[in-house]
Parts: structure tokens; sequence; C-alpha cells
């Protein structure tokens, strides 16, 4: 079926689309048929989806003993930057004993240049499961009609440089061109997935490589830049996490990190002292409630202050717009210590939320979670209006 009957047959209000993955293997099927001279304007590839998809060819052509077909990528309703950008597929074919593949980055494809990726340094950017389809897709085709030999895959995507700068290839050390990825090879509309398997992708970088295992995680590209301004780490080391935390903190787990470094803005990052784990104000807020609950507990536990006369201070705080502005309020009045409550919160849920981690994957080797804490460490550091406001520091690492 093609992706609209896909669609109608679904009833998604939303389209689905197909993975760069899906349209390059595609445009390989298309090159196959063509050097089996029965040349096809409609190709159709097995999804590990579990469905085959109908994709249309956009032109072919022959060159040099070089079989050269184009696809263009439908990424449905997902807001993709590779959505309608041409992908091609020049097959090379040399007879022998038996079939074997090989991948190669053609234009505007990029090539892995640092260990800890989805394959070795070197390799062009063509992700596992995409080989893997257009091997499963090549071989059947070949071996129906009785040919073996080695078979030259070369991918190459029209405007992939520019494309790329637009894509966290570069970050993760993919030069020259953008990445063909897919796990399941369709694109869902406004896909989390996608995501979140970007922001695993570069945590598993940071901490394969680095040498203890650490990884440096913000939510944006501010909180790296005030790591790089303030703590000395380099921007580009810092994995971008936008509000998953919790996901984040899983991934982190997953891959052996020892070391976690959390840095943000406190807008953003107080709401992990309540236990909220997405960050994102559609899913959780509550950051004033969250420093109103912390400057009431500090008052309560203060016997030196009069809480009777707190009431204003606290009226004021929930009137506020922003959580600097709020802040900024806590500080003339000499609230700090509020602070180091909800840096207690922070770490308490952090901590919980990777020893419930570590025991999905590695099976709880740990007893406790106060043995487990003496083998990870977690640092948070928060920060308001260009100042810093929490950091758990050194000592409670």
């Amino acid at each position: 079926m093609t992706i609209d009957e896909f669609n109608n047959k679904n009833g998604y209000t939303q389209r689905y689309g197909f993975t760069t993955g899906t349209t390059a293997t595609a445009a390989a099927i298309g090159a196959a048929y063509l050097y089996l001279q029965k040349e096809k304007r409609m190709v159709d590839v097995d999804l590990p989806y579990g469905i085959t998809l109908s994709i249309p060819i956009e032109y072919s052509k022959v060159e040099n003993n070089e079989y050269i077909c184009c696809v263009r990528k439908d990424a449905g309703d997902d807001p993709d930057v590779t959505d309608g950008i041409l992908i091609s597929t020049k097959l090379e074919f040399i007879k022998g004993d038996k079939l074997e593949f090989h991948f190669f980055a053609g234009e505007g494809v990029g090539t892995f240049t640092k260990n800890g990726l989805a394959l070795p340094k070197g390799e062009p950017a063509i992700n596992p499961v995409p080989r893997q389809m257009m091997i499963d897709n090549l071989s059947k085709i070949f071996l129906e009609n009785n040919l073996t030999g080695t078979v030259n895959i070369t991918v190459m995507v029209e405007n992939g440089m520019e494309v790329a700068k637009k894509t966290f290839n570069e970050r993760l050390g993919v030069i020259g061109g953008i990445s063909i990825l897919g796990t399941s090879g369709m694109v869902l509309p406004m896909s989390k997935t996608a995501l979140l398997e970007t922001i695993e992708a570069d945590i598993k970088f940071r901490i394969q490589n680095s040498a203890t295992n650490t990884v440096y995680m913000s939510p944006g590209n501010i909180g790296a830049k005030y790591l790089e301004k303030n703590f000395l780490v380099d921007a580009s080391t810092v994995a971008i996490i936008s509000n998953f935390i919790g996901e984040s903190i899983d991934y982190a787990i997953s891959h052996d990190a020892k070391k976690i470094v959390l840095c943000g803005d406190m807008g953003k990052l107080i709401k992990l002292s309540g236990g909220i784990m997405n960050t994102h104000s559609n899913d959780s807020d509550s950051r004033l409630e969250l420093l109103l609950a912390a400057v009431i507990k500090d008052v309560l536990e203060d016997d030196d202050i009069d809480f009777s006369l707190l009431t204003p201070i606290l009226l004021d705080i929930l009137k506020q717009k922003t959580t600097t502005a709020a802040i900024a309020i806590i500080k003339e009045y000499k609230l700090d210590r509020c602070f180091d409550i909800i840096a207690e919160k922070m770490l308490y849920y952090a901590y919980n939320r990777a020893f419930k981690a570590e025991i999905f994957y590695h099976k709880n080797k740990f007893a406790s979670i106060d043995e487990f804490k003496k083998n990870l460490q977690i640092r948070i550091i928060a920060f308001s209006d260009n100042e810093t406001v929490i950091d758990t520091g050194e000592e409670n690492e």
C-alpha cells in the first residue's frame, strides 16, 4: 500500500510518513530493478514496522555500469527537516560466488568521525536498521533472479550538508551530511520517539567518549553555554536533553554513566524538586508553588522567624509571572536557605529515578539505594538571571 492508503486505512488525522532509511531502501530497490532491466516507477519496500509500503521512484539513470534511482522523502505531518529531500541510491553489482553488501557515503551523507556512535569511526552514517533493510530487500530480489556477487551501495542526499546543519549530527561527530536513520521504517507525526532516540544517542556518545563515564546534560543551549562560561565545560560536549529529564537519567544509567551533571535554568529544573520528570509547560508547571513550599518549610524550621510576618512575602511570590522574579524576592528577604531544601529534593528524585533505572537495566546488583549512590555521582546546577542559585557540588557526589 502507499503511504496515503496506509493513513486512510488507519483513519489517522495526522499523516504518518517514512524514514530516510526507507527512502534510501526504496531507491536501492529501484536501482536493483534497473540493473535487471526491469525499470519500475513504484517499488514495494518491506519495513521493520511489519508492512510493505509502495513508494514512487522520482527518476532513474545508468552511468558507467552504475545504476541510480532517486526517491523523495515523505515525513507525513512530522516537522522533520528531511521532509521532501531527494535521496538517491547507486548500485554497482560485481558477479561472484556469494551475495555480499558494502555501504558508501555519497554526497550529502555524513561519515562517523568518532567512536561511540551506531557504527565505528570511518563508517558512512547509514545506521544499522536501514542497512539491514537494504540487505533484506535487495537479497530477496537478487536471489529470486539467481544472482550472487558483491553489491556496492552508495547513498546520496541532495543538499544533505545544508540539511545536516539543522540536526545534531555535527555535535555527535557525524561530518559531511545527514545520517540515514530509522528503526521502524515509519515516521510518526510529531514523533517523541524520534527525539528521544536522538537524545539517547547523544548521551551514549558522551559517556563512551568520557574517560570517567561522565555525561553533562542540559535542557538547551543556554545551560550548555552556562557550563562553558562558569565551569569550563566545552558547550559542544553537553548532551541537550530538551524537557526529558527522567528519560535522560534512564539513558545515562543504561549506558553505564558513573557521573551525571545536570545544568539548567532554575525555572525548568525546579520542577525536578517536585518529582516532575518532563519539564515542558504543557505537561507540568508548579514552579512558584515549589518555591513557596520550600520557603515555608525553611521558615517553619527556623525559630527565629515569625511565620505570621511571612504572609505578604508569600503572596508577593505567587503574584510573579516568572521564577526569576520570585527568586529576586526570596533573595531580597534573605530566605535563600530555601534553595538548599530545593536542592535536596532535586537530588532525592534524581537518585531515585536513577536507582529504578539501575534495577531495570542491570537487574539490581546493589542491595540498597545508599549502596548505589556510592557508585553514581549526580551534580545539579541551576541558575537564574545568569547567577548560580543551586549547585549540589562535589561534596554530594
